[in-house]
């Protein structure tokens, strides 16, 4: 079964354009797909985000809680050049 496509134009001020297409470019995406990526993100994040969390999702919230308020935290620093050294392009 094939999906119906729709191609919807939205005008851009000349330098939002730009920073798509940079965007686009700088992870080997073509644009078109790049932006109905980013606005269909865009719209389930609005969607969840009145959405009720699970009581899994609670407990890590809790676990969290309970983690800084023991003391065991990390830097900004650390979390970074963790995930630096963890996603190196």
């Amino acid at each position: 079964m094939s999906e119906i496509m729709e191609t919807i134009s939205v005008p851009l001020e000349a330098d939002a354009a730009d920073r798509l297409k940079r965007a686009a470019a700088e992870i080997g995406m073509p644009l078109a797909e790049f932006i109905a990526s980013a606005a269909e993100q865009f719209v389930t994040d609005i969607e969840n985000a009145s959405a009720a969390l699970s009581a899994d999702q609670k407990a890590s919230i809790e676990r969290g809680l309970q983690d800084a308020a023991a003391g065991r935290t990390f830097s900004h620093d650390d979390v970074f050049t963790e995930l630096k050294a963890r996603f190196k392009r």
